[in-house]
């Protein structure tokens, strides 16, 4: 018998990724099975190990896929400047807006066309919010460049303040953000405005100002010319 070719082989793939995004975000990661994952995906539940290792691998590498499924925006930007850079405070306090304006990008770009699409959303937000000691590997990956990012350009912004405050800055800077988007439904329910926000500029031009504000930086914000 020959052996399946790899476009066949890259078609089961996805296709147990995709039933595994449906099942694992609507059981989780205890509550799903194997086999049903294989039903979905009209596989045979033994191309799980042969993939993907086994259920804990195929956890991680479905919510890979969901990072997988956009571009970002945030990868997208030019790095970070060094502290003894020409300009190093003018270049960090611009690539402060540019972040936070990706970063919200990345977050409210998230597509929901399909059911696969919802579900991937579904599961990576309660993954942020309870993460399952099987997924920390994941996350951890996918956060680190974030994180690392802004403390990056708070390091030039705050020189005064050790690492530690400049970690709880940074928290707040991309808790705000997160707490948004994970609490949508619930803040449109409470506007009473089930298409907020619809000015996404202004939305993101109030975490700009929201947050270097907070980090005490005048010079952010010039006086409008007379």
């Amino acid at each position: 018998m020959a052996p399946p070719s790899l476009d066949l082989t890259q078609d089961t793939r996805h296709r147990l990724l995709e039933a595994a995004l449906l099942v694992f975000a609507e059981k989780g990661y205890d509550g799903a099975g194997i086999r049903e994952i294989a039903q979905r995906a009209q596989a045979n539940s033994a191309l799980v190990t042969y993939h993907f290792g086994g259920k804990e691998g195929l956890y991680r590498e479905a919510l890979r896929s969901i990072h997988d499924r956009k571009v970002s925006a945030v990868a997208g930007l030019p790095p970070p400047p060094e502290p003894g850079d020409p300009g190093a405070r003018e270049t960090a306090i611009q690539g402060m807006k540019d972040y936070i304006r990706a970063f919200v990008t990345d977050l409210m770009s998230c597509p929901a066309e399909s059911e696969v699409d919802a579900a991937a959303m579904a599961l990576i937000g309660r993954e942020i919010q309870m993460p399952h000691p099987v997924s920390a590997p994941v996350l951890v990956e996918f956060a680190r460049p974030y994180m690392e990012r802004v403390l990056a350009l708070l390091r030039i912004l705050c020189p005064g303040e050790d690492d530690e405050a400049r970690l709880r800055a940074t928290l707040s800077i991309q808790g705000q953000i997160l707490h948004f988007r994970n609490s949508l439904g619930f803040i449109r329910l409470l506007s009473g405005d089930p298409e907020f926000p619809k000015d996404l500029e202004a939305l993101i031009q109030h975490f700009i100002a929201f947050s270097l504000r907070g980090l005490g930086l005048p010079e952010a914000f010039p006086p409008p010319r007379s």
